[in-house]
């Protein structure tokens, strides 16, 4: 008899331990799973690099922490979009580009539709708030600007007269081209300022070439509801993985006991 409690108690004992061990090992799958399926469903990096390649931000990594770093661009002139236009080409990719699209069973016909709507959309907001939608520059850059083309201009009167072997007076020529300028400031300032947006926009065939094919690319991984048959592929073969009996086959209820089950 005392054997035999003996032998009940380590059986307890081992019972209890190798369902501690398997409830360790389920959680540990589950955990790993659920990680899985995140990153397969992780669109907000896909958006936050749309987000800065709008913004013409600049991507580094990090050689301590191995991250990516995004700066923002140094020459803010450089920029094509406002940020009024980055924002509201964002909303468009947030509404295409998410979850739910992801996890839906679309065929070649709809994906084909939808982004037919998609570059629609985007052309006819690029046409009708181009205004809008594209930088122009800044008091300050047209300053700077008008600065260099009457440097320009003195520099090529200054020469001229080299050349023609005349008296140079550079003050002269300065006060001059100041004069000059003086009557048309404001026409420059607006001739600058729709030269550099007519600069910017011609940048519109490559933004709507780039957002087609990122959006195209997110799309077609709802294709046939692959991106969730893939993830159902997956559950399964954690399932199996992990002991369980997703085909509901019956299992053995003896536990240790090989003769519980008779």
């Amino acid at each position: 008899m005392d054997n035999y409690e003996q032998m009940m108690g380590q059986a307890a004992i081992q019972g209890q331990t190798q369902r501690n061990a398997n409830e360790a090992a389920q959680y540990y799958l589950e955990e790993k799973e659920k990680g899985i399926i995140d990153v397969q469903l992780e669109v907000k990096s896909i958006r936050l690099e749309i987000y800065h390649f709008l913004r013409q931000d600049n991507f580094s990594v990090s050689e301590e922490t191995e991250k990516e770093i995004w700066t923002p661009i140094a020459n803010q002139g450089e920029r094509t979009l406002t940020d009024w236009g980055v924002e509201r080409l964002m909303q468009l990719i947030h509404f295409y580009i998410n979850k739910n699209n992801l996890l839906t069973n679309f065929d070649e016909k709809q994906i084909n539709r939808l982004m037919y709507t998609f570059m629609k959309e985007v052309n006819d907001l690029i046409l009708l708030k181009y205004q809008n939608l594209f930088r122009i520059p800044t008091f300050e850059e047209c300053r700077e600007i008008i600065k260099e083309k009457v440097d320009d201009r003195k520099k090529m009167r200054m020469f001229t007269l080299e050349i023609l072997g005349k008296e140079i007076n550079e003050e002269e020529i300065t006060k001059e081209l100041m004069l000059e300028l003086e009557k048309t400031l404001e026409k420059e300032m607006l001739k600058i300022r729709e030269e550099k947006r007519k600069e910017k926009i011609r940048d519109y065939g490559i933004l709507l070439a780039q957002l087609e094919v990122i959006t195209y690319a997110a799309l077609n991984r709802a294709f046939r509801g692959e991106e969730r048959g893939s993830i159902r592929r997956h559950t399964q073969i954690s399932e199996l993985i992990g002991g369980r009996n997703p085909q509901g086959t019956p299992q053995s209820k003896g536990g240790i006991f090989p003769w519980g089950s008779k």
